[in-house]
């Protein structure tokens, strides 16, 4: 059991860094009393990734910050890990993984990292983030169980037998929440709010037991946001 004053999750933040920075400094958070988990999805589609992710290199392993990896970091990492590139001549229409990421944002976060003179070794320090990256977090606070995933789970199976695909890529609990009958809550990021027409904050459905923080950071009226989970209160990027 966790003893915290505050257990604090962040959605998605897709290399908008003035926007993370923005509802970050709003929270204040203070690792001796609180707990901050963050849904992965870190970099691609944003402006500005590169200081997002020297920030996450910067605060991963810190006191009461548990960094969950996302399908943007595991495309980033499976385009990118075999890769003998020479700086600038990654091709992104030779292999599937490649296409993948890049396709979905990846090649602006290449160009902006690219653009540093730090390719090689940001890409290098970035992928050997990734592999420490957890694809999910268990937290019991106030006599509640909390299950922090990316995408997707099962919500009667044990977190360690889930399938990772289905913990990064799924979307079955954001489109029928109503899958969800069980006791623990459930934190998802991955499938924007926007999407399913639900708004533009943290949503909590099904017996408020599963809440959806995608507030689409990468849509013009878009934004990070960041809840309380033990009191429900919310901050947003402006």
């Amino acid at each position: 059991m966790v003893k915290i004053d505050r257990l604090l999750v962040v959605g998605d933040i897709h290399g908008n860094w003035e926007r993370f920075l923005n509802v970050y400094n709003k929270v204040r958070f203070n690792p001796e009393y609180d707990l901050m988990v963050f849904l992965g999805d870190y970099l691609d589609r944003g402006e500005n990734p590169v200081p997002v992710m020297e920030w996450v290199m910067e605060h991963f392993g810190r006191k009461n910050m548990i960094f969950l990896r996302g399908n943007h970091e595991q495309m980033f990492y499976e385009a990118l890990r075999d890769e003998s590139y020479k700086e600038g001549l990654v091709d992104f229409r030779l292999e599937a993984p490649k296409y993948l990421w890049g396709d979905n944002g990846g090649k602006e976060t290449y160009r902006a990292m690219e653009a540093t003179g730090r390719l090689k070794g940001l890409t290098t320090a970035w992928l050997r983030l990734i592999e420490q990256m957890p694809l999910y977090a268990e937290v019991e606070a106030d006599g509640h169980k909390y299950w922090f995933v990316h995408a997707d789970c099962n919500p009667e199976q044990p977190l360690e037998k889930q399938k990772s695909k289905t913990l990064l890529w799924s979307r079955n609990l954001a489109k029928y929440p109503g899958l969800h009958q069980g006791e623990q809550t459930i934190v998802l990021g991955h499938t924007p709010v926007q999407a399913l027409r639900l708004g533009s904050k943290p949503c909590w459905l099904s017996q408020e037991k599963l809440v959806l923080m995608d507030t689409g950071s990468f849509l013009e009226k878009g934004h990070i946001s960041c809840a309380n989970l033990l009191t429900k209160v919310v901050w947003q990027s402006e």
